[in-house]
Parts: C-alpha cells; structure tokens; sequence
C-alpha cells in the first residue's frame, strides 16, 4: 500500500509547530507571573470570590482580546500578507484613513516606541519568573536568582548575531512540549476540584469587579499580563500565514493555558499559600529541577521572539526614514524577515539587565510590563475600528457591537496600568518618549537637510539639455547618480558638474523608493525612462521589509541591455554633514543628538551594498 504526501498538508504542518515556537512564546510563558501578579498588584487576600474572580477574567481575557480581537477580526486586515503594528499604520496611509499623514506617523512612533518596551521587558520578566522557581526548593538560592537572570540574558543576546535561522525549527517541538505540561499539570488538579469549572461563567469575572471597586480595577493591570504576545500573532502572520496561527491557537495554546491557570486556581483554593509561586506548585518537589529548566527553556524561546520581532521593526522603520541607517545583517535566506542588528542587540542588552538589576524580581517588572503591552493593543483597536467603518462599510450599531467593547477594555488596562506610574510603569512610558524624541530629531533633522539643498527649479530633462549646450563633451564609462525622488535633480549631480563642468557617456539617475507594502513584486520591481540617448531614470522599489541592493538594479540593467559592463561603473553619492549654528530647527541637546546620529549612521554605500571602489561622495554640509 502507497502513501500519498500531500505537499501543502506537510506546509500547513510545518508552519503550525514553527507558530507554536516563534509566535506564542510571549503568551505562553504568561502563566509563570500572572496570577500571582494580580493578588499582589491589588493586595488581596486569596478566598474563593478573588480566585475564581480572577481566573474568569483570565478566561475572558484570553478569549475576548486573543480570539475574537486579533484571531478573528484583527487577522482578517493584512497588508500584502503582513501584519504588525507599522504595517497597520502605513495601510491606514494607503487608505488615507487620516487627512494629515502626520497623525498616523505619530501613532507608528508610538506603537513602536511601546514595541521597544515590550522588547526590553520581556526577556527579563520572563527569565526572571522562571528562574525564581528555584527559591522554592531552598531559599539559599535566593541570592543568585538575579545574577543567574542576567547570565542566561547575556548568552540570549550573544546568540543573537547567529540568527534564530538554525535554532528556529527546534523552537516548535520545544513549546509542544511545553503546552503539553502547562495542560497536564492544570489538568491534575482541575480533576481534584472540578468545581474550578465554574468560572467559564462571565457572572464570576463581573461579580469581581463589582465588588472590590479600585482593588478590582487595578488587577485588570495583573490580567492583560495574560495577553500579553497577543500583538505577536498579527505581528507573525506574514511569516506564518492566518491559518496556522488560529489553528495552532486553537488546537493547542487556549486549551493548555485555560487548563493552567484554572489548575493554578484550584492549587490556590487548597493552600493560599502556594500563591508565593503558584505555577510551580502545580508539580511535586522531586519535578521542580526539570521543572525550572523547561520554564526557562520556553522563556528564552518567548524572549527569542521579541528580540527578533525588534530586529524587525526596526528594519522597517530605517527604510520609513524614522531612524537613522545601521547595518542589518540578514541571517536566512528563505525568511526576509530574520535579521539581526548589532547596535539594537547591544542596546536591547543594556537596557534588558538594566531592568533586571533595577526591579529585582518578576513582581515588580510585572508593574513596568502591562502598559506597553495595553498600548499597543489600544492602538491596533482603534486603526482596525477605522478599517471596519471606512474600508468594509461596517454599519455603526456593528461597530458599536463589536468594536466598542474592545476598545473600552483596551482603554480600561491602559488606566489601570497608568495607576500603577510610580511602581514601575514609569520605565515603559520613559522608553516610549525617548523613542519618540529620538524619532523626532532624526526626522526633523533630514527635514531641516531637504529645505536647504539647492536643487535646480527645472526639470531633469531641461537641465540636462542645457548643460549640453554649454559643455557638449562626454568622458567614457558609466555613471550612476542617487537620488531621493524620481526625476529630480539630485544634489550629488548639481555638486559634481559645478566642480568637474562633464558629464559620462551613460548617465543613470537611480531612486530607491519605500513603498508602504512589505515586499514589491518583481515585474513591478523597477520603471525605467529613456531621456535621451545618454541618459536614463531608474526607479528601484523596495518594500518597506526588503533590503534595498544596488547589486540588483545592476543586474536588471545589463538585463535590459541598458549597461554591457558593469565594471566602467562610478556611483556619485551626496553626503549631508550637519553644521551646529543658531538656527532654531533644533536647539541645545536636540542639535547635538541629532549630529550624534548621523556620525553613527551607516554610510548610503553600506546600506545600499554599493562596492567602496565604485563610489564617488560628495559632501555638502548644511545647518540645523
């Protein structure tokens, strides 16, 4: 008897378990720190009511913001198949959901600054909760639970630089694992005390709430923990397809979270006093070592995922023009969105342990944690609300229904994470800011560069009919002058013929345009315009997840025949060096930040993969 392989059955199989590993590592480490955070954000004391109040908000929780939010309705909006917070905006822009694009670039800066936060955050909550696992077998171990965090930190961001490539197909089985005994060890304890099963009614999260007025409103600051990673499955779509994520969601995940935590529930319910670490109470002592091993496992993978998602988002903002150019290394060749790069990396480290050695424990991160997590989900609430009434003519007692209770239980954890400022939410809210300040100067800066660049009022084609009429000479070979727009002028051309009065036998005027989707498909790759017999303009564009290459655009020239050899090539770069004066574009430590970043910023021929013997720079410098 044959067997027959159904080779998009094998796709399907293979993207759920890499979903299970890369997309809910951050959700599925939720049951280390969750629960216990609540009782201790609200001080509560643990009695029937509070328990089983707070295990049904978690089950409505997951199953309101996870399932319905972003599983169901949040999926359905892609852009060209990705997903995430920047691809949500610059769909938004495409639609022209906003009448000023100023709106929707301030809301990506923020969504992003509050990605960073979440970044930072989550590797060390989540390593730090598993690993004070460890104080439950002897409290000796206590003083190295810190210290231990910080090297398992450190061995996380050294690998970075090898790419999750070569690991990643591990990260699947792993967390099977992993869900496996989150279902099991909740699943022993619910049979003990079936009665945990009531809390599936809503009548027991709303009682809650109702009851203990501020106190209840401030543990929804302890349950959007149980969320969070939500952002993760739209973020991932695009590696992972919709599909796959709601299948593995589904079939795996919300069972085996929905079984720990009702476990964690009943353990509380037996003896309160395992609510020093609930989780670990699930598993008799003689499996708390294996134990603290697999939970530090599945958290290195949840902070995996974040690290790279960082990686990501910042590629993308580099080719929006929100940051300044640094060099991405690419490390698949199969997956366009695993990157590293290694000024973030450090960066990301810094900051990482620094909130380790400043927290000290996984309470007290829990405070700093909720507030990147409520924002950005509020965000995406809100753009997809927009979406539904502008792009899908939903009616307004739809949107009402569906939309609206969402984006007030956003709102509402955004509050209750607000008020928990001086415990820590400060860190979350001073990472967004520095983002967005950064951001700012940098933008404003290339702004300030544009306006003071002297570009001819004319045409391309004009200026160059009138140049050769003053200087009809040509000197062999090939020259290729960059460009910000198509069919302008560019600055390096108008500095160039000042000083050297030719021009080359073959001219190329090349753009390297962003688009708002994430990848351009090739037959609209390039647009090229003959001008004269000498000269041509090339339009490369690129997605805002690709990797502009100037290598490619040589590669389709010699292809059109445009070009026969590539070697006679010289590449005419402009190089804008700020000059501090007293111009009010930017003043003080705005100014000085801002020549900061462009002396770290990575060169146009690295960025663009230009040969160093090719390139010929031409600076100008300008004020600010």
């Amino acid at each position: 008897m044959t067997t027959t392989h159904h080779p998009k059955q094998e796709k399907t199989m293979t993207l759920f378990v890499g979903a299970l590993g890369i997309v809910f590592g951050d959700i599925g480490t939720s049951p280390l720190y969750a629960l216990k955070s609540c009782f201790t954000i609200s001080d509560l004391p643990v009695n029937e009511g509070n328990v089983l109040g707070i295990i049904s908000l978690f089950i409505w929780a997951l199953f309101l913001v996870v399932w319905l939010k972003y599983a169901l309705l949040v999926m359905r909006v892609d852009n060209h198949g990705e997903g995430g917070i920047l691809a949500l905006t610059t769909l938004c822009h495409k639609l022209k959901l906003f009448h000023k694009n100023t709106y929707l670039i301030a809301l990506s800066i923020i969504g992003m600054g509050l990605f960073f936060g979440d970044g930072i955050i989550t590797p060390a909550i989540s390593v730090l909760s598993a690993v004070e696992g460890l104080e439950l077998i002897t409290q000796s171990f206590s003083p190295y639970v810190v210290p231990l965090a910080i090297g398992i930190l450190t061995l996380l961001f050294l690998i970075q630089k090898h790419g999750s490539g070569y690991i990643g197909h591990f990260f699947g089985p792993i967390m099977i694992i992993w869900f496996l005994f989150l279902a099991i060890t909740g699943l022993i304890h619910i049979i003990q005390m079936p009665s945990m099963l009531k809390v599936f009614n809503p009548y027991y999260a709303l009682y809650f709430l109702s009851h203990h007025g501020l106190a209840g409103i401030m543990t929804l600051g302890g349950v959007v923990l149980v969320v969070t990673g939500g952002e993760a499955l739209y973020a991932d779509m695009g590696h992972f397809g919709r599909r796959s994520i709601q299948l593995s969601w589904g079939t795996i995940v919300f069972p085996a979270l929905i079984l720990n935590y009702l476990g964690q529930g009943a353990v509380l319910l037996h003896d309160p006093i395992t609510l020093s670490n609930p989780f670990y109470a699930l598993v008799p002592a003689w499996a708390l070592y294996p134990s603290v091993i697999l939970a530090t496992v599945a958290s290195i993978i949840a902070s995996q995922s974040i690290i790279s998602g960082i990686f990501t988002i910042t590629s993308q903002a580099m080719l929006l023009g929100y940051l300044p150019r640094m060099q991405v290394i690419h490390t698949s060749a199969k997956q366009i969105g695993q990157v590293y790069i290694g000024s973030i990396n450090a960066i990301l480290f810094v900051l990482t342990v620094g909130a380790v050695l400043m927290f000290g424990s996984s309470d007290n991160l829990a405070h700093a944690y909720g507030l990147s997590v409520s924002g950005v989900m509020l965000l995406t609430s809100v753009l997809i609300t927009l979406i539904a009434y502008k792009e899908w003519q939903w009616a307004l007692w739809r949107l009402s229904l569906i939309f609206l209770p969402l984006i007030m239980l956003d709102t509402l954890f955004v509050i209750t994470n607000m008020m928990k400022l001086l415990e820590g939410a400060w860190y979350a809210i001073l990472v967004t800011g520095v983002i967005y300040y950064i951001v700012h100067v940098w933008m404003k800066g290339n702004k300030a560069l544009e306006a003071q660049k002297v570009a001819p009022h004319t045409t391309l084609t004009t200026f160059l009919k009138n140049h050769e009429k003053e200087y009809k000479q040509r000197i062999p070979g090939i020259a290729i002058f960059l460009s910000r727009q198509s069919n302008k002028v560019p600055n390096s051309l108008t500095i160039h013929l000042h000083h050297n009065k030719f021009l080359h036998e073959k001219t190329i005027f090349l753009c390297f345009t962003i688009k708002d989707s994430p990848v351009v498909q090739p037959k609209e790759r390039f647009e090229t315009t003959k001008i004269d017999r000498h000269s041509y303009t090339v339009e490369a564009k690129f997605g805002f997840k690709e990797s502009p290459n100037l290598n490619r655009v040589i590669h389709y020239l010699k292809e059109e025949k445009i070009i026969t050899d590539c070697e006679g090539v010289s590449v005419f770069l402009s190089k804008g060096v700020p000059v501090a004066t007293n111009a009010r574009t930017l003043e003080g430590f705005s100014e000085k930040l801002y020549i900061f970043l462009v002396s770290i910023s990575q060169n146009a021929s690295d960025f663009y993969k230009i040969p160093h013997h090719k390139v010929i720079e031409l600076g100008v410098r300008y004020k600010i």
